[in-house]
């Protein structure tokens, strides 16, 4: 048995290898490639009225494709706001590298790359959860370019001191599901993490294209290796001033709510609960868009 399963994998992963350089030439990107420090990036720009706000959407950790990921919230916004998807690296069509992924580094990448596009901001933040850490010292460190920050179920530093344990465990487990996407298991559509939602068929294929050859590689788990460097270096400046809106799951659990719930109570945000899973964006779009248009109307 342990002599099949490793022919198996062995097979698929020459399937995959193969197949990775051919799908690469099918792989077209649909917004701005610009190189930040020695690699590419790639931003999606989406919306007419250079006087509208800009609504820049920043991924969770791991999603493969931001782009189609973020979708079917950004199309509902896209006719009155501007909108901005920025890839960093390993991300999307964006270029995996190796290069530092401390949260200081992951963020002068993205102000770069907007910079490079002549969108120099003011910003409002839409963060999906472990980029909140990335919004949150945005506005630490420049708080000039940041209007307001909706998060989307994003991460606050709070809850990873309280949670250390089960991070660290899955820290590790991020190292064995790497080596585990090497050999092309995400192929497979019962974990691939791509959604149809709100997709044209085209758009469906390149983000399968990008699961492929994205899921967890090692620019990710360079990342995620970090976590709690960069949780406490964030936590360590305090909350900035900044409008906040949380949109929060009702489906992480009662110490995730507690933490957000905390945090909103000392600065006087606002939060509103979602009765659905972390990816609130696809499930609830309409919702947040109504919330959106309402925190910052246009």
């Amino acid at each position: 048995m342990v002599t099949l399963i490793i022919v198996l994998l062995l097979a698929l992963t020459i399937f995959h290898r193969i197949s990775l350089s051919v799908e690469q030439k099918r792989i077209v990107p649909i917004g701005h490639i610009v190189e930040v420090n020695g690699h590419d990036m790639h931003v999606y720009l989406e919306g007419e009225n250079k006087e509208a706000p800009l609504l820049v959407f920043l991924s969770g950790f791991g999603t493969s494709a931001p782009i189609y990921d973020f979708k079917p919230l950004y199309s509902l916004l896209s006719g009155e706001y501007r909108i901005a998807v920025v890839e960093k690296a390993g991300y999307g069509y964006s270029e995996m590298a190796n290069v530092p992924r401390d949260i200081d580094s992951i963020l002068s990448e993205t102000r770069i790359a907007l910079a490079l596009l002549d969108e120099a901001g003011p910003y409002v933040l839409l963060p999906h959860s472990i980029s909140g850490l990335e919004a949150l010292r945005w506005a630490q460190l420049y708080p000039e370019e940041i209007t307001a920050i909706i998060g989307i179920d994003m991460a606050i530093p709070s809850y990873y001191f309280e949670e250390a344990d089960f991070f660290t465990s899955q820290i590790k487990m991020m190292k064995v599901l790497n080596a585990l996407t090497w050999t092309g298991l995400q192929r497979f559509s019962f974990i691939s993490p791509v959604s149809d939602l709100a997709l044209t068929e085209d758009e469906y294929s390149q983000a399968k294209l990008l699961s492929h050859r994205n899921q967890l590689n090692y620019t990710m788990l360079a990342e995620g290796s970090l976590l709690f460097d960069n949780v406490l270096k964030v936590d360590q400046d305090g909350f900035p001033d900044v409008p906040v809106l949380s949109l929060v799951s009702s489906e992480q659990g009662n110490t995730w709510i507690t933490h957000q719930e905390r945090l909103i109570e000392q600065i006087g945000g606002q939060i509103e609960f979602f009765d659905a899973g972390h990816y609130l964006h696809q499930e609830e779009p309409e919702r947040i868009a109504a919330l959106v248009r309402v925190f910052i109307p246009f």
